[in-house]
Order: structure tokens, then sequence, then C-alpha cells
């Protein structure tokens, strides 16, 4: 919610706006666009998945003007140039093979000075609610190393971003860090929400006979540690970056 909220503040939302939300996922973050920018505003939601677009379907609120399109980001967005008045895109834009043509094309179909809302991950050491299940399914060589290219901290490095976007035509890039947390019953539900984020932990998590589960399970609980409270839920720090700039 933090970074949603934030999001949604970096393209001013108004009454009569249409909105895009990209790779939405739950649709949440558009959500709260869309209690903004009416009446008589327009929200698209959009996802590459079409079970996430169901997904966000379900969870869409009773009212309002949405839409629900499935974009591939890797190809021209179908939208006429210069009709959005802003482009939401929760942690999309680093996971793609070429961030630099989806940017172009963001930038194509919104409006002159209208804004874009970006989020992208600060480094791993940041997020170990998220690197933690990683390392130590590697560290046991269930998986392979991280390679170098697209992925959750591809934009790890800020100039990365503010490049990105400038070389895109993008004017004036704003970059802040967001602080929040991630929050888990205990070490399986910690687990258990990795598998349903992660493909790499799923497709890992498949492969494990009992013995083995048990032992990354063992290690998680110990790497929790820190974190655990005393009814033993997780509270973990959390960090991403929000990028914000005009076309």
């Amino acid at each position: 919610m933090p970074v949603s909220t934030r999001m949604v503040d970096r393209i001013k939302p108004q009454p009569g706006h249409a909105v895009l939300d990209l790779a939405a996922g739950l649709g949440d973050t558009g959500y709260l666009a869309l209690e903004l920018i009416q009446p008589g505003g327009e929200l698209i939601t959009s996802d590459f998945a079409p079970e996430m677009l169901t997904a966000a379907q379900r969870r869409a609120p009773e009212h309002g003007n949405i839409r629900f399109r499935q974009i591939d980001l890797s190809t021209p967005i179908d939208q006429p140039t210069a009709t959005l008045d802003g482009v939401l895109c929760r942690w999309g834009y680093m996971l793609l093979d070429d961030p630099e043509f989806a940017l172009r094309e963001t930038r194509r179909i919104l409006k002159q000075d209208a804004a874009v809302a970006l989020a992208a991950w600060t480094g791993p050491d940041d997020n170990l609610w998220s690197v933690l299940p990683i390392r130590i399914l590697q560290a046991r060589g269930i998986l392979e190393p991280n390679e170098p290219g697209p992925g959750q901290f591809a934009w790890a490095d800020p100039n990365e971003i503010e490049d990105t976007m400038a070389t895109a035509g993008f004017l004036e890039p704003e970059i802040e860090v967001v602080d929040f947390t991630m929050r888990y019953a205990d070490v399986d539900d910690w687990w258990v929400a990795q598998t349903q984020m992660s493909t790499r932990t799923a497709d890992a998590d498949k492969q494990l006979d009992f013995a083995t589960r048990s032992d990354v399970l063992a290690d998680l609980e110990a790497a929790a540690k820190p974190f655990t409270q005393p009814d033993d839920s997780l509270i973990i720090p959390a960090r991403t970056w929000i990028a914000s700039a005009t076309a």
C-alpha cells in the first residue's frame, strides 16, 4: 500500500482522467487511482497473464469505469498515441528484456506533460524477504546462481532507471526510496508466499522430496530469527525505488 499510494500521487490523477495500470497483477495500484479519476474517468487494468487479469477482475471495485486488457510489453501497446493522462507500472519494467522499448511505448501513449510512475526494487540486501529463500536453495545446489539480465534487481542502481527513462524520451525523471515491510504468519507462510510469487522457487519446490524440503524450511527458520515476533509471525524489511517522469 505505501508503494502504490506514492505511485498514484506521482501521476496526479484528476476526475475525468484516463489511466493505464501496466503489469497490474491483482490491480491494487490502479484501483487506488480509480477513486481519484471519478467522475468520468477510465482505468485500464492490464497484465500479460490472463490468470492475473481474471484475479484482478474478481477484486475490482463495484463502481467506476474499468476495462481489462491483456498487454505484452515486448510488443507495441495497442493504444492510440497521446490518449492517456497517466500510466502506472509497479515492479514490471525491470523484468523486461527491453525496458527502454516499453518505456518508449508508454511515452507514446501519454498526453504531453502526462506522467508515468513506476516501482523497481533496490538491492538484494534490502529485500531479504525475497532473497533468503533463493540463497538457501542455491547454497544447497537446488538452484543455479543468478544470471545477469532482467530480473527483480535489474534496476537496483537508480542511475539505470534514470538513464533508461531519459533515453526513452521522458523528461526530468525523479526517483525516491520507499521503505515498508513484508509480513507473514510464520515461516511456512513465508515459504508458500515465495512459491506463489517466484517461478524459480515454485519450480524448485516441486522437485523437493520430503526430507530436502524439511531441511530447506529448517534453514529458512534459522534465517528468519532476526525477523520473528513473539507470536511467530515475521516482519521483514523491504525497500523499493519509486520513479516518475513526464512525457
